[in-house]
């Protein structure tokens, strides 16, 4: 679980992160899949598990998506033809990137990744790659410690 909003943005917004958001207000989760089109580093896609199986596509629903410059979000969760601003998953997801781009997160929101890799998408298996999301290897690509 990340506990600095730092932490959290720059998994989010590697190009290859599920991470589910949880409410302990009212208990409510969301699983989402940011990811950056192959060769853009402009833009992340982000969609939501809408049924029981994370491991297929089909379960995945397209939500919208996030203009980026330099690794950074320029822009805030925009909707696409599918996505319903209306819909408590976009409305969590857009309220917690705000929360994020702002160096918070509220005490009652948990942030989890699923132990991959945000970047390559390889399974975490050094403690310090599974607090942190990311691998070694990634880590030095990313230019982080």
């Amino acid at each position: 679980m990340f506990t600095k909003a730092h932490d959290a943005k720059r998994f989010i917004y590697a190009g290859n992160a599920r991470f589910t958001l949880t409410s302990t207000k009212t208990d409510t989760s969301f699983t989402f899949k940011m990811n950056a089109p192959k060769n853009d580093d402009g833009i992340r896609f982000v969609k939501v598990l809408n049924g029981p199986d994370n491991s297929w596509d089909g379960d995945w629903m397209f939500l919208g998506h996030v203009k980026m410059w330099g690794g950074f979000p320029t822009t805030d969760l925009i909707a696409g033809k599918k996505g319903h601003p209306d819909a408590p998953s976009f409305k969590a997801l857009s309220w917690t990137l705000s929360q994020l781009n702002r160096d918070n997160i509220p005490e009652a929101l948990e942030i989890r990744h699923e132990g991959k890799c945000c970047k390559c998408g390889r399974t975490l298996t050094v403690p310090e790659s599974i607090d942190t999301g990311v691998g070694p290897e990634c880590r030095k690509k990313m230019g982080l410690k």
